[in-house]
């Protein structure tokens, strides 16, 4: 049985808590979404700046990844999970009464860092440890969590933060990151991780020069950097152009992201189907769904709310089926000393572009539905474009 050289392989309920926890940690981006005119009233900021709290964390989230992957590299995996999540806790449970807009951003901004600890180095520490197969769908369920958070971070900010306040949607956060730091601190530390020096500022650039130098990753990263930005900029514009619409037929904003949650399974599909299609062309399958779906919103309109909520659906599937192919393709092309960083470089393009997707949302808002959908729809098709791209002589690339 072919498994990992690393000593500890994760049991079931860790796996399955740290899935958890990967919805918990990435909520954290999309929970105020619903509730950003509630967050405006709370902290005396302007409609338009309310998004400032899910952009600065997102900002912060996504530059922590460029240091906390290097450091899963040489300080080991289960370490930098397990005391980023024991900073991220206290963090969280201090917001939920923060007092002011600028404390409330400023925090937001150290939640952002603190979460970036958790994501790349959960996605090494999974795709490294025990059987192929487990390696595989250990990967597969945790970017189902990270998925899945889109929708459902968005459900549970309009349920709970909606309903009780801001305070209330932190504090149940709080305590998955404090439950999950306990149970990784009770496993064993990894075995090489004493063994390996910090790396100098200059020799972090350096490898990541290298792996943007390489043809093959790069057409992973360019197509990520698209992806949550197509997505958060979808939801925004469909409650901006849709919203009264729905309502009208008695669709609120959490039943119309309902609707797309079952989509959020694609990566275990993705599992399934990675060894026989393989994870480039899975990635640029995925990424021309993505396409069709906002071409279908777009061509559907508020006059087709049926159409409209169906594209959802065709669009959610799409990415659901690109990001983990995305993820397996990076982890399969880079060498294991620089795993930890590729993948870290990969959650930070997907990240930046998931925080300007408000701003996107926002320069698109006076246009015409269907042409803010249709660039969209034209943004994603170029991915899935560049992603299908054959590359000549790349020695070892197996798409």
């Amino acid at each position: 049985m072919n498994t990992s050289t690393d000593s500890h392989i994760p049991s079931t309920p860790l796996r399955a808590l740290l899935a958890l926890c990967a919805l918990a940690v990435v909520s954290q981006l999309y929970w105020p979404l619903p509730v950003l005119p509630q967050v405006a009233r709370a902290h005396g900021l302007a409609p338009g700046a309310a998004g400032m709290v899910v952009s600065v964390f997102g900002m912060a989230y996504a530059a922590g990844f460029l240091l906390f992957g290097p450091l899963s590299d040489r300080l080991g995996r289960r370490a930098v999970m397990a005391w980023g999540l024991a900073a991220l806790a206290p963090l969280t449970a201090a917001l939920a009464c923060a007092p002011s807009s600028a404390l409330l951003l400023a925090g937001r901004a150290l939640q952002g860092l603190a979460a970036a600890a958790f994501a790349p180095a959960a996605i090494a520490y999974l795709s490294e440890r025990g059987t192929p197969r487990q390696r595989t769908w250990g990967v597969a369920w945790i970017s189902t969590a990270f998925l899945s958070a889109g929708l459902l971070g968005q459900m549970y900010g309009g349920a709970v933060a909606g309903r009780w306040g801001l305070g209330a949607a932190m504090l149940p956060l709080a305590a998955v990151y404090a439950i999950t730091a306990c149970a990784l601190l009770r496993t064993p530390a990894d075995a090489r991780a004493a063994a390996r020096a910090l790396p100098s500022l200059r020799a972090s650039i350096q490898a990541m020069g290298t792996l943007l130098a390489d043809a093959r990753l790069r057409r992973a990263y360019g197509p990520a950097l698209l992806l949550l930005l197509c997505f958060v900029a979808f939801y925004l514009l469909l409650d901006m152009h849709a919203g009264a619409a729905l309502r009208a037929q008695g669709i609120t904003p959490l039943a119309a992201r309902a609707v797309a949650l079952p989509a959020f399974l694609a990566p275990l599909a993705v599992a399934a189907a990675m060894a026989r299609i393989g994870a480039a062309r899975l990635a640029a399958l995925g990424l021309g769904t993505a396409a069709a779906g906002l071409l279908l919103a777009a061509w559907s309109g508020t006059t087709h709310l049926p159409g409209l909520l169906a594209a959802s659906v065709v669009f959610v599937l799409g990415v659901g089926t690109s990001v983990p192919s995305l993820i397996a393709r990076v982890a399969g092309l880079a060498a294991t000393p620089v795993r930890g960083l590729a993948v870290a470089l990969y959650t930070f393009v997907l990240f930046v572009g998931a925080s300007l997707g408000p701003w996107l949302a926002q320069a698109t808002a006076h246009w015409p539905q269907a042409a803010a959908l249709g660039l969209l729809a034209a943004l994603l098709g170029a991915a899935a474009l560049y992603a299908a791209t054959p590359i000549s002589s790349a020695p070892g690339d197996h798409p």
